[in-house]
């Protein structure tokens, strides 16, 4: 599949067109050595986009389980958020915006065996790269605000023109000139080692 070059025109997601964006920084909870120091540089050049102020906040986190360790019954469910759903609200936008987010993303079934019991029931598991990043811009007038974006994600999938951009590729296209990048260290026709799956 054909991955954007640093030539690339503007991505989608272009800081440019949007004020007051926080951007959260989703990693794995657990990471082989050879992709921790990607990791750390992602966040280095993202305190860069933050310090030179084109962005207002970010925040490293985990991402979440992939379900609920309890089953809440309430009205009132007010538990942390599934990893499933997660990437749904990815998905949503990605679907709104013609974008896909494979290859980074997928779904898959997987046979559920609870407490070691025989089961049929297959659930859904959710695979995510080693980071992502979801790009929200404050609602003028609210305590809202509004998911702008998701990376790494695909423009216009399954034509000749489909262009995936990575959070390498992403960085460098909305980094000021002259910023470093990764992309001393990664090639350019072949995606980095941040988009493994989980």
């Amino acid at each position: 599949m054909p991955v954007s070059n640093y030539a690339a025109t503007t991505p989608a997601v272009d800081l440019e067109t949007h004020s007051r964006v926080r951007i959260e920084c989703y990693v794995r909870s657990s990471i082989p050595p050879t992709v921790s120091e990607p990791i750390n540089d992602v966040v280095e050049r993202l305190q860069r986009l933050s310090e030179a102020g084109q962005i207002d906040t970010y925040q490293t986190t985990h991402w979440p389980p992939d379900h609920p360790a309890v089953k809440m019954d309430t009205a009132t469910d007010d538990r942390p958020v599934t990893r499933g759903e997660l990437v749904a609200t990815f998905e949503q936008w990605a679907r709104q915006h013609g974008h896909s987010l494979e290859p980074a993303f997928r779904r898959q079934e997987v046979q559920q065996a609870p407490l070691g019991l025989e089961c049929d029931e297959p659930r859904e598991r959710v695979r995510v790269p080693f980071v992502s990043l979801a790009i929200y811009e404050d609602d003028e007038g609210t305590d809202g605000e509004t998911l702008r974006g998701v990376v790494p994600y695909t423009e216009q999938p399954q034509t000749a023109d489909e262009q995936t951009y990575t959070v390498d590729t992403w960085l460098s296209a909305v980094e000021p000139a002259g910023a470093d990048s990764l992309s001393h260290n990664a090639t350019h026709d072949q995606p980095t080692r941040l988009e493994g799956q989980q």
